[in-house]
């Protein structure tokens, strides 16, 4: 979620043209669109493995944006839009595995406490993770994205040591 600014400064004049930042739009769109079914479904059978793969997937897309900015390899009219997508298509597979880990793990007649406490512990993750990301920019947008490529990957491994609340068959 914090990514996307990052990719629009390493990307230069190619993603700040109005094509460039077109390009981007459409492709988290498209990421949206095209990745809803395919998480919905993922998630009913194991939340917490949709997690963990959005963790990597993530680390991976933002890794590889790195590594397109330092060979400077981001001045193509798809570079970056081709990272985003799949940046986003993570994104996109979070938040439907984290909502749906939570509706299957909390009782019926605690969801809404549930959703509440895990909708504030979410804000207050993001705050966290805007900050260190607002200090590593002082070292410059290569160095943020390498800072949230790490934190994918720590979700990632954290996501791999939740508990499977999904039930089987159901």
């Amino acid at each position: 979620a914090l990514a996307p600014p990052y990719l629009v400064l390493i990307g230069g004049r190619a993603t700040q043209e109005a094509s460039g930042l077109g390009a981007l739009v459409l492709a988290s769109a498209a990421a949206s669109l095209i990745s809803s079914y395919l998480w919905g479904r993922m998630a009913d059978r194991s939340s917490r493995r949709v997690l963990r793969l959005c963790g990597v997937i993530g680390a991976g897309a933002l890794t590889t944006a790195l590594g397109m900015a330092l060979a400077g390899l981001t001045d193509g009219p798809l570079a970056l839009p081709a990272v985003l997508f799949v940046l986003m298509v993570a994104y996109h597979g979070v938040r439907q595995g984290r909502s749906t880990y939570l509706v299957d793990m909390a009782p019926d007649d605690q969801r809404p406490a549930y959703a509440a406490v895990a909708n504030t512990v979410i804000g207050v993750a993001l705050l966290a993770s805007g900050l260190f990301g607002a200090l590593a920019s002082l070292a410059g947008p290569e160095a943020t994205l390498g800072l949230f490529a790490a934190m994918c990957l720590g979700a990632a491994i954290l996501g791999g040591k939740l508990v499977e609340v999904e039930v089987e068959g159901g």
